[in-house]
């Protein structure tokens, strides 16, 4: 794994570009300023798992591969602890187990492998297991994994805590929308964006964010060349004068469009490089 800065003619480059050193299957921010990533060798069907410093891209720990190296995944992270998940069975989508682990250090804390895990809440996590009459949803201990309460099939608690998650998770984060004539702004961007991204030459939806003066956007090109084949854009640009910031190809030579191109959380904008970059501008440093 490793984590460079990349050089560049254009006024915004990122500040840090982290290389997971495989396909960068997934990423959750901790809230308190760390990333857990999820890397896979789709070829040698092997997974681990990685912490980086959100601010920096700075690895904290990397390499951990606990129990079976394909059939595990992430769940959460929440509390200054992350848990991973098992399968039921190979090739089945239902998982089974949960793995809870020190964030700070990627230590093991402790396991469960006959729950399944529901989510984690102020200091507790909610599993779920199946009984001959249904599931059955159970408070655990986060410290060791104890039964704390047993809470039955039908919980409203269980229920509106479910809702507030949901609200959490996307406290701090923006994301861009498609730009076409029911953008609320399509009138005042349009010559920028076509200028930018010229319509004839993207292929699919064209995805635009704007905060503060700055035009972030991404679409996919056809390559001529090769049927079906799709290069995907990415490029920012200074709102007022249109002057280019930043530009860089996401994915080349793609078999098909892909979705979520970019993000914004908090200060940084964020986007995956040819599947395995993770890559951040700081949106507070941004200058044309």
């Amino acid at each position: 794994m490793k984590l460079f800065r990349r050089s560049t003619s254009f006024p915004w480059p990122p500040v840090w570009q982290l290389d997971a050193g495989a396909t960068l299957w997934r990423v959750l921010f901790s809230g308190d300023g760390r990333i857990l990533g999820e890397a896979r060798n789709l070829e040698e069907k092997q997974s681990w798992f990685f912490c980086a410093r959100e601010e920096d891209g700075a690895v904290l720990w990397n390499d951990l591969r606990p129990g079976d190296p394909w059939w595990i995944g992430i769940e959460d992270v929440a509390d200054g602890r992350f848990y991973l998940h098992g399968f039921r069975k190979p090739d089945m989508p239902q998982h089974l187990g949960i793995f809870a682990h020190d964030l700070d250090s990627g230590k093991e804390l402790w396991r469960n492998e006959e729950l399944s895990f529901l989510f984690a809440f102020d200091g507790s996590v909610y599993a779920a297991q199946e009984r001959f009459n249904g599931m059955f949803v159970l408070r655990l201990s986060n410290e060791d994994g104890s039964v704390v309460e047993e809470l039955g099939q039908q919980n409203e608690q269980v229920t509106a805590m479910r809702a507030m998650l949901n609200e959490r998770a996307f406290a701090g984060y923006r994301y861009p929308e498609p730009f076409d004539e029911r953008h609320p702004e399509f009138e005042t961007l349009r010559d920028r964006v076509h200028a930018e991204a010229p319509p004839d030459q993207v292929t699919g939806t064209l995805d635009v964010w704007q905060e503060n003066g700055v035009l972030a956007m991404a679409w996919h090109e056809a390559l001529p060349a090769a049927r079906g084949r799709v290069h995907q854009r990415f490029s920012v640009i200074d709102t007022a004068s249109g002057t280019p910031l930043y530009r860089d190809t996401i994915v080349d030579n793609a078999q098909a469009p892909g979705v979520d191109s970019f993000f914004v959380k908090d200060h940084l904008l964020y986007y995956v490089k040819n599947y395995r970059f993770l890559t951040a501008h700081d949106l507070s440093g941004v200058t044309a």
